[in-house]
């Protein structure tokens, strides 16, 4: 079969890439296992797989073609085409394995912005390199062209018999599947490649080609959106609002040491789980420990509201960072800085982990361990997004010593509601009552454990949700949302009623700890003496808009026609501000 000999060409191809990706960078490795760098190989052939699809749809097509034409002139009619992306791949091959050495970072699309300046591209290069990276180019594509040609006969055998082709037709399904990745939740992205702490091995294993080319539609010039004012108005707008300031005044802890156990919550906004009737655990558990009672949630999706509660970035209403390789690499992290203190990190999800980018953004900001539903029995596969929350919430998801920073986000509160308990009638609310049963459960064991009197377990949304009479995300009523702290950690039981939001949640947690939160520079620590005497507010984004909460209102900002409803100079003038501030240091994370 023509195909599958091309598609083995690929495969080796791409393997041999990955060999000597590794070799010419093994320098920069950093204790990365030979077992784990020979993993690398096997954890990339899914994305190897993935583009080699891509690759053959057209000798698919052709093919076809001369199942139709006697004597087609297969190999003739393909040989420009391989030219082509022969060419293609040698020259991301190429690049991407020369500038790793210098950058330390997988090319993309978004480096294609400096070839408006090749001066400044080729910067980072000496003169001999660039010499040699163009020789072997040229020298590689030539193989690469040789190899394709090799496996391509000069006519198709079968042209004398239409009904051969009947044949392609169930192969095209399988190439459109191979092209999407499979049949799970997700398709193909550069998430498919991670599996190890080491970035290194992941970095081996993703396929540059599949990387350069998936990026190209993420490429988003963030840094020239919202602007029009000028950088001395922007930080007069903003002055103080940010500061940076790690004292407190209240200490909610007993230790600046505990371990630490994060449940980000699916969806759960505080008008449907904050009452008696749907979670009373999360009830009790709030009047038991800290109670952050006036807090909004920053986005309205999973993949951005992570990077508010992991990263203490402000929601961006035109994008998520989760699927900007190039952007969520350089975000400050909670786990890097508890990990640098010695604690080990895991993130834990009952579903497919590879979903929106998500492993390659948890393996990026400090993860150590990265678990997704295949950590899981199969025969917990339960649901339709993967594993029921009371599987996930067992004592398996944390580490036998300390300390640890442990995070798991649940899954069972998520359309389309199918949850192995039925307490209440309505499917919706009923989905959360169970998540809250069982966070209240693995909490209650949690008490019955040694574990307990050093451990602080915080509890908060990934986002809000609609309910009752709010329809849309985009209500402001939909992104409130509860943040409790509780365990053996808490010095004693209180409520904190400042106007914040969950971005605030890096600051306020590692100051408690006693820990630097400058490199947060949009999460605020809340308990400190400043907080009270600053603009407060809390930032809710969705698309194409915001809501910006203040003491006095809620104000929604149209980011389309730039208009703020109620119409109000000032707020108007400091959403502006912001929001030029935010996409202007988002877009410098690139260049870290």
């Amino acid at each position: 079969m023509i195909l599958l000999r091309l598609y083995i060409t690929l495969l080796l191809i791409f393997v041999t890439q990955k060999v000597v990706f590794m070799l010419v960078n093994i320098g920069l490795a950093d204790g990365a296992p030979f077992g784990s760098c020979v993993a690398a190989l096997w954890h990339g052939l899914r994305l190897d797989s993935v583009t080699a699809c891509y690759l053959l749809l057209l000798p698919a097509v052709a093919i076809l073609i001369s199942f139709f034409v006697k004597k087609f002139p297969l190999r003739k009619v393909l040989k420009p085409y391989y030219i082509v992306i022969a060419a293609l791949l040698s020259l991301i091959f190429v690049a991407d394995t020369v500038l790793y050495l210098f950058w330390g970072a997988k090319l993309d699309a978004n480096d294609l912005m400096y070839a408006a300046r090749p001066k400044d591209m080729l910067a980072s290069l000496p003169v001999w390199a660039i010499v040699l990276a163009v020789a072997v180019v040229l020298a590689v594509a030539y193989h690469y062209t040789r190899r394709l040609l090799h496996a391509t006969p000069e006519h198709t055998s079968l042209s004398r018999s239409r009904w051969y082709s009947l044949v392609m037709l169930p192969l095209f399904g399988l190439l459109v599947l191979g092209m999407r990745g499979g049949v799970s939740e997700s398709t193909a992205n550069p998430s498919y490649a991670y599996f190890s702490s080491h970035p290194f091995c992941n970095h081996a294993a993703l396929n540059p080609t599949f990387n350069m080319l998936h990026s190209l539609f993420k490429v988003q010039d963030i840094g020239s959106e919202f602007q029009g004012r000028s950088d001395d108005e922007v930080a007069t707008l903003l002055s103080g609002v940010f500061d940076t300031d790690g004292t407190i005044t209240d200490t909610l802890l007993n230790t600046t040491r505990p371990n630490v156990l994060l449940l980000i919550w699916e969806s759960g906004g505080s008008g449907m789980v904050m009452n008696d009737s749907v979670g009373p655990n999360i009830m009790a558990l709030s009047r038991e420990g800290v109670c952050f009672s006036n807090c909004y949630a920053n986005n309205f999706r999973t993949d951005r509201g992570l990077v508010s509660v992991l990263n203490g970035w402000l929601g961006l209403p035109t994008t998520s960072l989760m699927k900007r390789t190039d952007l969520c690499r350089n975000l400050p992290s909670i786990a890097q800085v508890l990990r640098a203190e010695g604690y080990a990190t895991s993130f834990t999800y009952g579903g497919d982990i590879d979903f929106t980018n998500m492993r390659l953004y948890l393996s990026e900001t400090g993860f150590d361990e990265v678990r997704g539903s295949g950590w899981f029995p199969r025969s917990q596969y339960e649901s339709a997004w993967g594993v029921p929350d009371h599987y996930l919430l067992t004592p398996r998801l944390l580490p036998g010593n300390g300390p640890f920073f442990a995070a798991a986000l649940t899954l069972s509160s998520h359309e389309p509601w199918d949850v192995p308990m039925h307490r209440l009638s309505e499917a919706k609310p009923n989905a959360f009552a169970y998540t809250d049963s069982c966070i209240g459960a693995f909490v209650s064991y949690l008490k019955t454990t040694p574990l307990w009197d050093s451990l602080l377990v915080i509890v908060v949304p990934d986002h809000g949700i609609p309910y009752g009479d709010v329809h849309s995300t985009s209500d402001v009523r939909a992104a409130r949302i509860p943040m409790v702290w509780v365990g053996g950690a808490v010095r004693r039981p209180c409520e904190i009623d400042c106007l914040m939001s969950q971005s605030d949640l890096a600051a306020t947690l590692l100051a408690q700890l006693g820990l630097d939160t400058r490199s947060f520079v949009f999460s605020r620590n809340v308990l400190a003496p400043s907080y009270s005497n600053r603009q407060q507010f809390a930032m809710h984004a969705y698309k194409n808009g915001a809501n910006i909460v203040m003491p006095d209102g809620v104000y929604t900002y149209d980011c389309i026609d730039r208009s703020l409803a109620p119409a109000d100079t000032s707020v108007q003038a400091f959403t502006e501000a912001l929001l030029q501030h935010l996409y202007q240091t988002t877009a410098r994370l690139s260049q870290r």
